[in-house]
């Protein structure tokens, strides 16, 4: 017979656990492995001091400047350090101011001011900066502005197209003093920072240059003068075409330049500051500085363990416990004919031995042994030695019963 055995001796189970090798494991040359991590890790010093250098080097290089889109202390791609060093000296007087107020006084003072994201203005900016252009000459230069932002400052200029692919745009012959002695504008189209460059028409006495379609490059409209791109301005823009000129004869005609940014602490912002906006400039390098930092120290004095070791546990397990725990799990997942077939294979291998039966004989014959020794007809002997489904705990509960009292009959 195939079925398990259920003993009553005291059972010994065996369990493995696995451990990692102790770090003063020999190698079977008997040189301990990490005795010579610093000759097969030779690059970890100067990884660490460059890592070191280069962490502190951009430290110092992005607290001498802010870098964003027209930043005019930025000497990236994007900033405007060359047009305001070029107009610095020319003699021109560039100052930077992040407020609108102190823009638009700057504005009722006669300066040039530039406004690198008119687009971004709220309701109350562009409000306090159309009075300001009311009461004064002075010269306002706005980049890419929205119909929204022209609707407040001027009505004779509004979007007509974009130029979404690079393009080199002529002057024409019909620019009038629009062109700023300028012979053609580059743009960058989605190559550039802002995606495409914006095409304006103008109405009324507004003039506009630099055409391509229905609409035009640059707009002017009284002492308001619109560029379609933030590119014109760039430190990588301004080298092509005359971009450069366009940008000189723009901000520097009157010799005094006001350079707004907007800025989240402004008061008449439409966003408001957040947390991270309060913190100072070189907050953000030395957080990535201390990262970097703590990521090559944890390379460096990172250690591999040894191989893995296994290691037989041998465990004592009390056999009441055993079948406790077994017929709680068959308990649980209602197991009726798994708990039913243990019962019947344990009597089954009892009564084998009682009878002088080996254990590989069948159900025929135990039941042909038995017959001489029991009551039971052969029928009964099957039905309950054999696979006869249970279907509820009582049966169960019978079926044991029964085997208990076949167990006792066989004893006389």
């Amino acid at each position: 017979m195939s079925a398990p055995t259920v003993d009553s001796a005291p059972t010994r189970a065996t369990g493995q656990a696995t451990a990692p090798a102790p770090s003063d494991a020999r190698s079977p040359h008997g040189a301990a492995p990490g005795g010579s991590a610093e000759r097969r890790r030779p690059w970890l010093v100067p990884l660490v001091v460059l890592a070191l250098v280069a962490a502190l080097g951009i430290m110092l290089m992005r607290g001498f400047y802010q870098d964003g889109l027209l930043e005019p202390g930025s000497p990236t791609p994007q900033g405007g350090k060359a047009v305001a060093e070029v107009l610095d000296d020319l003699g021109t007087d560039v100052e930077v101011q992040r407020r609108m107020e102190d823009a638009a006084a700057a504005l009722r003072e006669g300066r040039t001011v530039v406004i690198t994201n008119p687009s971004g203005l709220s309701h109350e900016q562009l409000e306090l900066l159309d009075a300001a252009q009311q009461e004064s000459d002075a010269r306002l230069v706005l980049i890419a502005p929205d119909l929204v932002t022209l609707s407040y400052l001027t009505p004779d200029v509004f979007p007509s197209g974009a130029l979404h692919t690079k393009t080199v745009v002529p002057a024409g012959g019909q620019c009038g003093n629009a062109d700023f002695r300028a012979r053609s504008l580059a743009v960058h189209g989605t190559e550039g920072l802002t995606d495409s460059a914006i095409l304006y028409r103008t109405s009324g006495d507004a003039s506009s240059c630099f055409h391509s379609g229905n609409g035009a490059l640059v707009a002017v409209s009284g002492d308001i003068v619109v560029l379609g791109s933030a590119d014109l301005l760039t430190n990588e823009g301004v080298r092509d075409a005359d971009n450069a000129a366009l940008a000189l004869n723009t901000l520097g005609e009157s010799g005094e330049l006001t350079w707004y940014l907007p800025s989240a602490s402004d008061p008449l912002s439409s966003t408001t500051p957040t947390l991270l906006d309060h913190l100072p400039r070189w907050a953000g390098p030395v957080t990535l500085w201390g990262l970097l930092v703590a990521a090559v120290a944890l390379l460096a004095l990172g250690r591999r363990f040894g191989p893995v070791v296994v290691e037989p546990l041998p465990v004592t397990v009390r056999p009441q416990e055993l079948v406790l725990g077994r017929a709680r799990l068959l308990h649980r997942a209602d197991a009726r004919d798994a708990a039913a077939q243990a019962l019947r294979s344990a009597c089954a291998v009892r009564l084998a031995e009682r009878l002088g039966l080996r254990r590989s004989s069948g159900l025929d014959a135990l039941l042909a042994a038995l017959a001489p020794h029991t009551s039971s007809t052969p029928e009964q002997l099957r039905r309950l030695l054999g696979p006869t489904p249970v279907t509820s705990d009582q049966a169960l509960l019978a079926l044991a019963a029964d085997l208990d009292r076949l167990l006792e009959e066989t004893d006389r």
